[in-house]
């Protein structure tokens, strides 16, 4: 998750390591309205952010390499197949780029790191409501950014 936040594996690892830190020295602070699973994801979420932000311009301009995760595929799978399966994950991975954050967050949270409703919204910091709202959109804005993917001429 951290990697798609920060768009750079390095990066995404220092917002990890701070994140644990961050969390270790505020154990204190966790009051257990979330699980404890949410409060360090959110951490972790707020750390890449400022990752980012040392980091803007390396951030903005490296490559995700395997961001979505390449799957290995078959002894089956013919070669033009594999090739079209790792082009349409370079073409997701290339279009949430283009969508909002807000929007993008919650795309991820749900649909890629696969966490329930209640706990992305948890993890956000908003209402349930919100948080479809936002998937919703971000699903939408993804389907626009595919679209030229998918058009035939």
């Amino acid at each position: 998750m951290l990697v798609r936040i920060t768009r750079d594996p390095e990066a995404a690892h220092d917002a990890l390591q701070e994140a644990l830190i961050r969390a270790w020295q505020n154990i204190r602070r966790f009051e257990g309205r979330s699980s404890f699973f949410t409060w360090l994801t959110r951490i972790g979420i707020n750390e890449a952010y400022r990752t980012m932000k040392r980091n803007e311009a390396a951030a903005a301009t490296l490559p995700l390499d395997n961001a979505i995760g390449e799957r290995i595929p078959g002894w089956g799978n013919r070669p033009e197949e594999v090739f079209e399966s790792r082009e349409f994950l370079a073409a997701i991975d290339a279009a949430l780029v283009r969508v909002p954050v807000d929007f993008r967050e919650a795309v991820v949270l749900r649909d890629v790191e696969a966490l329930s409703t209640a706990e992305a919204a948890e993890v956000l910091g908003i209402e349930v409501g919100a948080l479809k709202s936002r998937l919703h959109r971000g699903r939408m804005a993804l389907r626009r950014e595919l679209d030229v993917f998918f058009t035939q001429d």
